[in-house]
């Protein structure tokens, strides 16, 4: 069972390299895309930079993709290992050819197959689907994923679920054919801490690997 993991959307006490090293260590987090969006990081350029070189060297000892939200260039002149979009932010094709083969892309299609088709013929190579549940990190008119639908298609391109998913619900996402589960809240802002929460994801892993 693979996780697509996402710094928080605000400032976090549980956030810090030292609780990132713990988790990696017991789930199996394939991407790590981070959101330098709240003030403090916003401000200073510099400091945000500093802040997630730490989390960049244990992606890197970890065989963990260290991916940017949104900012193509500074993913580029960073070196990380590529960029996520939205579909208000870059377009896929013009992403392509600022960052070359060698980066990452993945793109966010809400619930629609036409687009998570269209990214890969653009050039991404992971697309995003969701909200799978209500969120409580984003606040959205959109509706939840039709997941009986979605199992029932042939994306054609790799994808990750994302949008509300706890200790609870995840179990109803095993047999939809996602190669990523998404978390944030449910890691960073779990009342007994983002390492316990690792520990409760890890113990659902037996029943995915039995369903799967």
């Amino acid at each position: 069972m693979n996780f697509y993991l996402i710094s928080p959307p605000n400032e976090n006490k549980n956030f810090n390299e030292s609780s990132f090293d713990k988790i990696t260590d017991i789930i199996r987090i394939t991407y790590f895309q981070i959101r330098p969006k709240y003030k403090d990081l916003k401000k200073n350029q510099i400091f945000a930079v500093k802040f997630f070189e730490k989390f960049k060297k244990i992606c890197e000892r970890k065989n963990i993709r260290f991916l940017l939200n949104d900012d193509v260039h500074l993913s580029k002149k960073l070196g990380y290992d590529g960029v996520h979009l939205g579909q208000n932010d870059m377009d896929c094709k013009k992403a392509r050819q600022i960052l070359g083969k060698k980066f990452l892309i993945g793109i966010s299609c809400n619930d629609s197959i036409y687009l998570a088709r269209k990214a890969k013929i653009d050039g991404a190579d992971y697309v995003a689907f969701g909200p799978a549940f209500n969120s409580k990190t984003k606040t959205t008119s959109r509706k939840v994923l039709n997941l009986n639908e979605l199992k029932k298609k042939n994306i054609g391109i790799p994808f990750t679920i994302i949008g509300g998913i706890d200790h609870c619900n995840i179990k109803k996402l095993f047999n939809i054919g996602a190669n990523n589960f998404s978390l944030i809240n449910s890691i960073w802002n779990f009342e007994n801490g983002p390492v316990k929460s690792a520990i409760k994801f890890k113990k659902l892993e037996n029943i995915y690997e039995n369903q799967c």
